[in-house]
């Protein structure tokens, strides 16, 4: 016969404690997305006309998002796509 033991409430604690930290992937702190609204504030960003903007949107090289009438792009993908492209 095994003899009988008893958890403590700090076993349990410790338990709980390291199943979580083993469960959790480690979180980075990300910065938030910087978002760039509408073709102006593309063009202003890129240091171009609105044209040249339009024409690098239309075209595929810069990705954006579209919420009705209203366009965003996201700096980071911006700053991909033209170190690719220009």
């Amino acid at each position: 016969m095994q003899p009988i033991s008893f958890l403590t409430k700090e076993d349990i604690k410790a338990a709980v404690l390291e199943a979580l930290s083993e469960s959790k992937p480690q979180q980075q702190s990300k910065e938030p997305e910087i978002i760039i609204h509408g073709l102006q504030g593309l063009a202003d960003f890129l240091g171009v006309g609105i044209t040249t903007a339009w024409s690098l949107k239309k075209a595929g090289k810069i990705p954006f998002y579209q919420a009705g009438k209203k366009l965003f792009f996201k700096m980071s993908e911006v700053l991909a796509a033209t170190s690719k492209t220009l």
